[in-house]
């Protein structure tokens, strides 16, 4: 089977150990291969017929999970290599991610910090590829809510966040000390070039940003 083609489902799950093959876990204690019904594989630790210890975890679409297992979950440190590129290096709770790790997205960006119940929470920082800009602030549910974006030229925003986007009282610093104080107000607005929204459909819309000027220290 070449690397571009795609495993298929066996349909049944087996369990692969030294002493030869078995149709369930059950019971089990020790080192095997299972291969789920789904496609996924599991080649590591098994107490008592559930995933226990050290292992490798390798799902159907190509995604590898390298790392630990508690009660069949993902526990402690471990990395997930995608198959479409990036990975994510750090600790687990419950089977998601928890506590510090670093995420590499297929598309370059990067984020480094906290993490609770699989979304970004805590202090942090996002860096993206495209433009290096820097997001580096405190999280919450996935979004950050308070920090600073700074720009290439070395420009700084410092203030709050609403929806990834500049929200309420900030500054502004420039890469010559100038200081600009404000605040972002923002709007939710329709996007002009979308198709009319069907009956019972939400509407598109984007949200913009309105600068407003307070005082500019030299």
């Amino acid at each position: 089977m070449g690397d571009d083609e795609e495993r298929q489902p066996p349909g049944v799950y087996t369990l692969v150990t030294e002493e030869g093959e078995k149709k369930t876990s059950i019971g089990f204690t020790g080192k095997a291969t299972a291969n789920y019904a789904n496609g996924d594989i599991y080649e590591g630790l098994f107490e008592n017929g559930i995933r226990q210890g050290a292992g490798v975890y390798t799902y159907l679409k190509g995604d590898v999970f390298t790392g630990t297992f508690e009660n069949n979950l993902k526990t402690g440190l471990g990395r997930i290599t995608y198959k479409k590129g990036g990975y994510f290096h750090g600790h687990f709770k419950d089977g998601k991610r928890n506590g510090e790790g670093t995420l590499l997205y297929a598309n370059g960006d990067i984020y480094s910090g906290e993490w609770k119940d699989g979304k970004k929470h805590g202090p942090g920082t996002y860096v993206f590829n495209k433009t290096k800009y820097e997001y580096k602030g405190t999280w919450k549910d996935g979004q950050i809510v308070t920090g600073t974006w700074t720009l290439t030229d070395g420009t700084q925003y410092r203030g709050g966040f609403q929806s990834q986007k500049p929200c309420g009282d900030s500054t502004w610093t420039t890469r010559q000390g100038t200081i600009v104080e404000g605040s972002y107000v923002q709007q939710v607005v329709p996007v002009d070039s979308a198709p009319p929204a069907k009956p019972g459909e939400t509407p598109a819309v984007v949200t913009r940003c309105f600068w407003s000027t307070a005082a500019l220290v030299s």
